[in-house]
């Protein structure tokens, strides 16, 4: 016995009852519609999560898919229940229904995104646009700019950073295999008096997520910029020991914008930066900006989240707080490079108008391609040249900002570009195929200076160049590992050339040497116990008994000490110093 379905019956069935039903109220597929155009912007919102702030671009283009999504709603939704949907006179009604709600509101958020954006332009705001940054006062580079030791300078290059960090990862079987160095997030900073760039571990894939996800990123990586020492850093060490849970590799809740952006759904998120507190625990900093000319313009970093990667505790912080708050030393990152450049640009462009930008260009100056890091009383600041934009052969001087604080000086030093540094470092190095990275200002002896570090084609580094700013043909070059070697050099050509008259004008500092200490021996001399110790990227041993500084039974390796004496004949194997100052036991 047979069976089978009629199926012609049945859509007969359903098409007469379809079509005899009565057309529901206006009002309730005016419900329907809202509903549905809801549940569409409530997945949009989640998945995309935009800023909802009049200020923000991304706002009003949401509120214009939202009109649209709901005039596409309406239409279906009045021919799905409308017995006459297939008539002309069906479709004028929806498409009149449709132009007035949805094409109304789209059209009055796409002129104020027009509109806005002409207000908040530079033609009609230069001078405002001129001030977002402050630089009514020049600096001395030689009287404000301290120098430093060389166990303080950052070496690395970020490229370097990155290949000792994938390397050091690579060393552990286990978390290589489930996670990859997250290398959009290597920041450089200070940690404990030391050139740092950390960076966050990524899940490796989907899968590799779901599998770790529960207990989180157990580690971070840690380059110091100066040793060029690589660590994986074990979260079940630090604090409570758990791991990371939010970051931009976590999927749905936790992941780290999508969480951000909808705990502080008002707040226009301008960048993520990774930082470690003192105790090494694993911070998220986040810049916030404000606009504060027109609707759209003149961004500025009004205020900063900081969010605990593996806790998710987070608040938000106003910026001149961070800048003046003792609690908030450790944060290096409260602003952005990139921002304090752009505004930079506008001031050297507008300060004297939008049309002597374009017509005559007096004045109108830019800042060069590229910007580096230096450390200053342990806050970080981002340096760059700047050149008259009639003329980019040549730097008029170098414009410096705390990246916490954001007190930028400009200082008026003629010199040579980063660019033609490099190529004066490249044809010094030539016989050796070497590049030079993108250089590290410094103060030598008063003496602006480029310091660079010069690799070979494996992305190795091999040695180290010194350019003097003002004169770049004074140039130094070292196929040696220690950049003392290069920086001895240097010094000598300072004083050859007579650019410097006294060896003694290459200061250190506190009027001493302050360094990490690095190697520590002994030995017996004469009856008197006789310490030798080695800083951390010194060429030499300073020399002392512990008879004139009994101080130095205490030390270990690790210490910071400041030897007060200066060294007589630096670069030799052993150096005799009559004082030994301040120490300070490692952490």
């Amino acid at each position: 016995m047979g069976f089978s379905i009629d199926f012609s019956k049945i859509k007969a069935i359903f098409k007469k009852d379809f079509v005899n039903k009565k057309p529901p109220k206006r009002a309730l597929r005016i419900v329907i519609s809202l509903l549905i155009t809801a549940a569409v912007a409530a997945v949009y919102y989640y998945w995309k999560y935009p800023c909802l702030n009049v200020q923000s671009q991304s706002f009003w283009y949401f509120l214009i898919l939202i009109a649209v999504v709901f005039g596409i709603v309406t239409f279906a939704v009045n021919g799905l229940f409308s017995r006459r949907s297939g008539k002309p006179k069906y479709k004028k009604y929806a498409a009149k229904t449709t132009v007035m709600v949805s094409g109304t509101v789209a059209g009055v958020c796409a002129l104020v995104l027009v509109v806005g954006a002409i207000v908040s332009s530079v033609f009609f705001s230069p001078k405002k646009y001129a001030k977002l940054i402050n630089l009514d006062t020049e600096g001395n580079f030689a009287q404000e700019v301290d120098e430093i030791g060389f166990d303080e300078i950052p070496l690395l290059d970020t490229d370097s950073a990155i290949k000792l960090g994938d390397a050091k990862l690579g060393e552990l079987s286990e978390m290589v295999s489930q996670y990859e160095v997250d290398s959009a997030y290597y920041t450089q900073i200070n940690y404990k008096g030391a050139p740092y760039r950390v960076c966050d571990l990524r899940y490796g894939d989907f899968f590799k997520w779901w599998r770790n996800t529960k207990d989180g990123i157990p580690a971070y990586v840690s380059v110091n910029m100066n040793t060029q020492e690589a660590n994986v850093i074990m979260l079940s060490n630090i604090g409570n020991g758990d791991g990371m849970h939010y970051s931009e590799s976590e999927w749905f809740n936790h992941k780290l914008s999508r969480y951000v952006q909808m705990r502080y759904p008002t707040a226009m998120i301008y960048e993520y930066n990774f930082e470690v507190d003192e105790n090494g625990v694993p911070y998220w900093i986040i810049p916030c900006e404000s606009k504060t000319i027109g609707l759209f313009g003149g961004e500025t970093i009004s205020s900063v989240i900081i969010l605990n990667a593996v806790t998710g505790e987070s608040k938000m912080v106003d910026i001149e707080e961070v800048a003046t708050k003792k609690e908030y030393n450790w944060i290096d990152r409260a602003n952005s490079s990139s921002l304090v450049v752009e505004q930079y640009n506008y001031y050297g462009k507008y300060r004297n108008g939008f049309w002597n930008s374009i017509f005559g260009q007096k004045g109108v100056t830019v800042a060069t391609t590229g910007y580096n890091y230096i450390a200053q009383n342990d806050d970080v600041y981002m340096y760059t040249g700047v050149t008259s934009v009639t003329n980019d052969a040549s730097n008029i001087g170098f414009l410096l900002s705390n990246q916490r604080k954001k007190q930028s000086t400009f200082y008026k030093v003629y010199a040579a570009t980063e660019s033609v540094a490099l190529n004066s470092a490249n044809v010094q190095a030539q016989n050796y195929e070497y590049n030079a990275t993108f250089p590290i200002l410094l103060n030598v002896g008063g003496q602006p200076t480029y310091l660079m570090a010069m690799k070979d084609s494996s992305d190795l580094v091999k040695g180290y160049a010194m350019v003097n700013v003002k004169q770049y043909q004074v140039v130094s070059f070292a196929n040696d590992t220690d950049p003392l070697v290069c920086r001895d050099k240097y010094i000598s050509l300072l004083l050859s050339k007579k650019i410097i008259t006294d060896e003694s004008e290459v200061e250190t500092q506190n009027n001493g040497i302050t360094g990490k200490i690095a190697d520590i021996r002994t030995a017996d001399i004469s009856g008197n116990t006789i310490y030798y110790i080695k800083l951390a990227g010194s060429a030499s041993y300073y020399s002392i008994s512990a008879a004139d500084n009994q101080n130095a039974v205490l030390l270990n390796k690790g210490d910071t000490v400041t030897i007060s004496d200066k060294a007589e004949t630096p670069g030799t194997p052993i150096v005799p110093i009559g004082e030994l100052g301040s120490a300070q036991s490692k952490k």
